[in-house]
């Protein structure tokens, strides 16, 4: 489903058609739009351009840095998951090796008795 938002960042009007809810779009724009103008009224000599080029970059540092972090956390999961393979192969070996010894030592009381 394709929604049909229209947002204001700087006085910009853009028209945007997105999967996302409108209310989401509005909630990013109104986020880009604070962060722009901030960075305009901090910065005397910042053009609108210079100011969406720097939130830009910001946005695409954060993006590069949580990507890096969520492939960092897949590498542990898959780590943390080959673990625990691993540990219920060990523990199925175990009982296996328990219920053997069971019937072994079972075996030998069995022979003990006159």
């Amino acid at each position: 489903m394709s929604n049909r938002v229209k947002i204001q960042i700087c006085g910009i009007t853009l028209h945007i058609t997105t999967g996302e809810s409108p209310d989401y779009v509005r909630e990013i724009a109104t986020l880009l739009d604070e962060q722009v103008s901030a960075l305009i009224n901090s910065q005397s000599r910042v053009s609108l351009s210079d100011a969406l080029a720097l939130v830009a970059v910001n946005y695409a540092d954060a993006y590069k840095k949580s990507n890096r972090t969520c492939d960092h956390l897949r590498s542990q999961i898959a780590e943390y998951l080959e673990d625990a393979a691993r540990t219920r192969i060990e523990l199925d070996e175990a009982r296996r090796e328990i219920e053997r010894l069971r019937r072994a030592l079972a075996v030998q009381g069995d022979a003990a008795r006159p």
